[in-house]
């Protein structure tokens, strides 16, 4: 198998330890998309905000909210998910030993852009009638979800069949992934507290930028490597990988 890094079921430290290869690995590659995309939004959307929609403002003058909200929205609709698209297929292509480039991960976010927005949506909107039912079915759903993006970015498959397709990776896997969660997100705490106390409101803007932009890629890391690890699990999608590389000897 033509690989440098373990591709096999892993337990949640072979996750993680998997996710900080790539990271140092690979973090140029990773960072130049962030970098090019979420990061200059972020800080042109927090930099509008600090100038017009200061909560002092927005309470002297409710209207002041509706230029960051609608600039919130192209963001959330445009590029987070451009974004997340060519992350997931950077890091995808590197735990696969896959060369790319960034220039090749933002075009193939943006072939995935639709899909993603699709399926997103309806995660979403599943997730949110689960919480309106009684919380419960919501994070299920959640769950159940969790890794449809990765689906629909590295099998390009989308909505409901991006849907079930987690779903049924997921079976036997929720108790790995929660425990994995509360660990990422203890680190992602720790790693923004640092950003939101910056006293100066426009640096405090940018490095938060920045903070977002890694933790998203770490998470990304450590949830592609998940996902690849609960399909050997499932599919012995490592055997397959092995049987390629014979047959290219």
């Amino acid at each position: 198998m033509n690989t440098q890094y373990q591709i096999k079921q892993l337990g949640i430290g072979g996750i993680l330890d998997q996710a900080v290869q790539l990271l140092k690995n690979h973090f140029g590659l990773f960072f130049g998309i962030v970098a090019v995309t979420m990061i200059p939004a972020q800080v042109f959307l927090g930099l509008v905000q600090t100038a017009i929609a200061t909560p002092e403002q927005i309470q002297a003058n409710p209207s002041a909210a509706i230029v960051p909200i609608a600039l919130s929205l192209v963001v959330a609709i445009f590029v987070f998910p451009l974004a997340n698209a060519a992350v997931i297929y950077a890091v995808g292509s590197s735990y696969l030993s896959r060369p790319t480039s960034v220039g090749d991960c933002i075009k193939h976010g943006m072939k995935r852009w639709g899909a993603l927005i699709w399926t997103s949506f309806l995660m979403t909107l599943a997730i949110g009638l689960g919480m309106i039912l009684c919380i419960v079915p919501g994070i299920i759903f959640a769950f159940w979800f969790a890794l449809a993006q990765e689906v629909a970015v590295l099998e390009n498959s989308s909505g409901s069949d991006a849907l079930s397709r987690s779903k049924l990776l997921m079976k036997g896997n929720i108790g790995t992934l929660f425990v994995m969660s509360l660990i990422l997100g203890v680190i992602n705490f720790l790693i923004g507290l640092g950003a939101q106390i910056i006293p100066q409101p426009h640096v405090s803007v940018i490095v938060q930028a920045f903070v977002q932009g890694f933790v998203t890629i770490f998470g990304t890391c450590a949830l592609v490597v998940f996902y690849f690890s609960v399909r050997c699990k499932m599919e012995n999608f490592d055997l397959q990988l092995l049987a390629e590389a014979v047959d290219d000897v």
